[in-house]
């Protein structure tokens, strides 16, 4: 009775004599290609037939996860149900996107090089580029957290320059919030003097106002902040007080974003600088430092991580600060120690 055969050998005899072939697992013209092996006494026969096996093993074809695909399992994955229902709505508009870019692009083979190509090509617009890097950041830390792919081919991939919310000119800031339209003059006072994003403010109601403090349930973070009210938007709110959301259309109707977005663009473009609302946390946290607040003392106000309050903090007026430093020093040379 012949002996068996490892796994792919094949044994053939031609003219009395027996060879060893093992089996590629490749096909030319349909046929199989064979590789010769030693004879089975041969001591090559072992180290010849794991080489041709690990040959074998690395071409053994295999199912590439692509990246649409990659981009369901996010989407029903338990870290996405953790998003808030804001951050999901953006990143489906830009996950949607890198699945049109690369329908058929294994995921574990994307490299920086291609993202950053991608971001290349949205170069004319820099705040799409930056939400779409965001996204795709978001997506790749997700699977290398799950050995779904080697690296995070986002790390070390830069924003685009331009494509922040800038904070609003001084002048137009002090026409907001002075302004003989309550709808603007309102929605200035809630979204500057809390220095909270636009959903987090539009959901504010009465009856998260007592004792001169203001409860912050922040809708991306989960946080909650009780936030002492400004004087002036303390002055601004009066003693209305009642009931629901503070905010409300003149028609008494609850803001939506796009109504309150649209207030503010329209009278910031009356006044030749087009804005957008989130510029004005910008504002806040830039206010808050120049008036010698510590980063941790802003980040209690903005619910922001210390990181970007200082990102934040870049944007200070660089005259103001050079007066504030020449004020110091000239007070410290006339009143020299010992």
């Amino acid at each position: 009775m012949p002996l068996s055969l490892p796994k792919h050998v094949r044994r053939k005899v031609s003219k009395g004599r027996t060879y060893y072939y093992f089996d590629t697992g490749q096909k030319v013209d349909g046929k199989p290609v064979l590789a010769r092996l030693p004879d089975l006494r041969d001591p090559k026969f072992g180290g010849s037939l794991a080489a041709l096996q690990g040959h074998r093993s690395r071409r053994a074809p295999v199912e590439m996860l692509k990246v649409p695909k990659l981009v369901d399992q996010y989407e029903s994955s338990p870290a996405w149900r953790t998003l808030s229902p804001n951050s999901q709505r953006l990143y489906e508009i830009y996950l949607r996107r890198l699945e049109k870019l690369l329908p058929t692009a294994p995921a574990a083979e994307v490299t920086r090089a291609d993202v950053r190509k991608l971001m290349d090509g949205m170069a004319a617009t820099p705040g799409a580029a930056n939400a779409f890097l965001s996204a795709a950041r978001a997506l790749f830390a997700w699977a290398k957290d799950r050995d779904l792919v080697p690296t995070n081919p986002c790390e070390g991939v830069d924003t685009l320059p331009g494509g922040e919310h800038q904070p609003w000119p001084e002048h137009v800031l002090r026409a907001a919030l002075a302004s003989d339209d309550p709808a603007v003059r309102r929605l200035t006072h809630m979204l500057y003097y809390t220095a909270q994003r636009l959903g987090d403010v539009l959901a504010m109601t009465w009856a998260d106002v007592s004792d001169d403090r203001l409860l912050v349930r922040q809708q991306k973070t989960g946080r909650v902040l009780s936030i002492p009210l400004h004087r002036a938007l303390r002055d601004e709110l009066g003693r209305e007080g009642g009931e629901g959301p503070i905010l409300r259309s003149p028609a008494g109707r609850p803001y939506s974003g796009d109504m309150a977005r649209k207030v503010l663009k329209t009278f910031t473009a009356s006044q030749n600088v087009p804005c957008v609302p989130h510029g004005l946390r910008k504002n806040a946290v830039i206010a808050l430092l120049e008036a010698g607040c510590s980063v941790a003392e802003t980040a209690a106000i903005s619910g922001q991580t210390l990181q970007m309050v200082e990102h934040y903090a870049k944007r200070r007026d660089q005259a103001l600060l050079a007066s504030a430093a020449m004020m110091r020093w000239e007070g410290a040379a006339d009143n020299p120690r010992g």
